[in-house]
């Protein structure tokens, strides 16, 4: 089972079978219907009939079938569980969930679909109380530099809720791409949803309101909640694409193609800009029914605030020391704006350069650059902020397994670079990023998200047990949708661990080293080298990273 229980499990006699019975079930039509399209990939399962019902039919007297053949799944309400909680108990006429709520309901029939999974459609009967460590467990995915069909987003939500996942932070606006249909401000995607490649081709999309809807109705049933992303004021190249008058000089620009950091972000000195965002907000917060709205502000170049007439005389105005103190004033505003929607606002970590961001602003930690590394811990409101653990070398998944193996993800400790460790008070929950600069395909995406996933999953739910087991129940899992024709890397290539771990940053760098220098630009690989270097710093001993960091380059 995968993530294993993190409560109690106890065995009792007898055992719980689906095979050449009636399963009668009661309860959210919903739920159920997803359960039924999971048991029935099980061979055991192909023909197994499925009646559901609002109540109890068997214990009424009115099931269509003989009690004797049918078996019954039903859910119960119990309003004392956490939200996530539940109790399965499992008999060989029923099993029972109880819940206080559809959250706690889906992850124990989650439960109850891997035992049958395991079993062929049978399991022993049992008891179990389970719950989460973090109430946040969460997967990235960029479809602004590359766009994802909605079946590809349907599919990642399907398999990250077979592990338990319970977020999905969906990163649809970027220098690359605007990709939510704006019936608000339509530019967003007649122009900021496009963009031209460098060999001139037209390449973009966006998801329009009706797919977004589906998506978020497939996502509900699923336990998993979606997190938009609207990234600003920096990564806007999109949008000021669409809008340029929402920038400091309003010159016109384009849909960027290229990836890394932009220096054009918007104009926070203009009520225009204010107006526009918060317009922006509220159209795409109604099409979201949960609690929680991501507003980026990583990776945002001061500039042009410095020089912008509008933004120095906000500075002014507000009384606030430097540029960083006007992005905290931006997101603090913003995050205001928010709470009118009934939504909790989360950054990246890069906006704590500034002491002014709200306590209950919701941090999401990936990493810290500059001379002092340490700027997260002299935010004023640390010790009582909420943070979401995304450190890069442990959960940046559009990093190949070689570079960034399951294991990090799995024994991972929230430090930072700092070196202070977040609480178990300050720590919100854990999640895995699938930022797309490296990511173009749907295979490319499966390929980089699992099984590496199942480790957030299991880190998420429970403690860490041991790797081996860990492993072995990875590999498990992968027979069982490998059956169903998902095309998985194996535990061992998303795992790699000495000469194995070797031959595969060989065979996936060096061809880049190649291209390089045939391209004559043998001046960016020491930039590769370094990269190289700095995620496997840790996973050998310095001779023979050297040894292979040599073999790379003259190979």
């Amino acid at each position: 089972m995968i993530p294993k229980i993190n409560g109690t499990q106890t065995l009792t006699a007898g055992v719980f079978s689906l095979k050449e019975k009636i399963c009668l079930c009661h309860g959210r039509k919903e739920l159920f219907a997803v359960l039924e399209n999971r048991l029935k990939t099980v061979p055991t399962l192909e023909n197994t009939i499925f009646h559901f019902s609002s109540e109890d039919k068997v214990s009424s007297g009115e099931a269509d079938n003989s009690t004797a053949e049918t078996v019954v799944i039903s859910l119960v309400e119990d309003t004392a569980l956490a939200p996530e909680a539940y109790r399965l108990t499992i008999s060989e006429e029923q099993a029972v969930v109880a819940a206080s709520g559809d959250p706690g309901h889906i992850q124990g029939l989650t439960t109850l679909y891997q035992l049958l999974l395991e079993g062929n459609g049978s399991c022993p009967c049992q008891e179990i109380a389970d719950a989460p460590l973090y109430g946040y467990r969460g997967f990235h995915m960029d479809c602004s530099r590359h766009f994802f069909d909605k079946e590809t987003v349907l599919l990642m939500i399907e398999l990250a809720s077979r592990v338990k996942m319970n977020r999905l932070h969906w990163h649809i606006s970027d220098d690359q791409g605007y990709r939510l249909e704006s019936r608000r401000f339509p530019k967003l995607n007649s122009i900021g949803s496009w963009r031209t490649e460098p060999d001139g081709s037209r390449y973009g999309g966006y998801y329009t309101m009706e797919e977004v809807a589906e998506i978020v109705s497939y996502a509900r049933a699923r336990g998993i909640e979606i997190v938009p992303e609207i990234d600003m004021p920096g990564h806007v190249s999109a949008i000021l694409a669409a809008y340029p008058e929402l920038s400091c000089s309003g010159e016109p620009l384009e849909v960027s193609s290229m990836y890394g950091i932009h220096k054009r972000i918007l104009c926070v000195g203009k009520e225009q800009t204010m107006d526009f965002v918060k317009e922006l907000l509220a159209e795409v917060a109604s099409l979201f029914p949960f609690p929680y709205f991501h507003i980026g502000g990583d990776e945002a170049p001061k500039d042009e605030w410095k020089t912008c007439e509008s933004c120095q005389q906000k500075m002014k105005e507000l009384g606030l020391t430097d540029e960083e103190d006007l992005q905290a004033h931006f997101t603090a505003e913003i995050a205001d704006f928010l709470k009118t929607l009934g939504k909790t606002a989360i950054c990246w970590n890069d906006s704590l350069k500034s002491t002014l961001i709200p306590a209950d602003v919701i941090c999401q930690y990936w990493d810290e650059e500059g001379e002092n590394p340490a700027y997260c811990t002299k935010d004023a409101a640390f010790a009582e902020r909420k943070w979401i653990y995304s450190f890069t070398p442990a959960f940046y998944f559009d990093y190949t397994p070689e570079l960034t193996p399951m294991r990090k993800a799995y024994q991972f400790e929230p430090v930072l670079r700092s070196g202070t460790i977040l609480s178990d008070d300050q720590l919100f929950g854990i999640e895995c990023a699938l930022w797309a600069e490296r990511i173009m395909t749907r295979q490319d995406l499966l390929d980089r998200a699992f099984p590496r996933m199942f480790a957030v999953a299991e880190r998420g739910w429970g403690s860490a047990g041991d790797l081996a087991d860990f492993r072995n129940r990875c590999n498990t899992l992968l027979t069982y949708f490998t059956r169903e024709g998902f095309q998985l890397l194996s535990v061992e290539d998303a795992d790699p661990c000495g000469e194995h771990q070797k031959e595969l940053v060989l065979k996936t760098w060096q061809p880049v080293i190649h291209q390089a220098k045939a391209a004559g630009m043998e001046r960016f690989l020491p930039i590769v080298c370094g990269l190289i270097r700095s995620k496997l710093y840790d996973q050998f001993p310095p001779l023979e990273l050297d040894a292979l960091i040599k073999e790379l380059q003259e190979g």
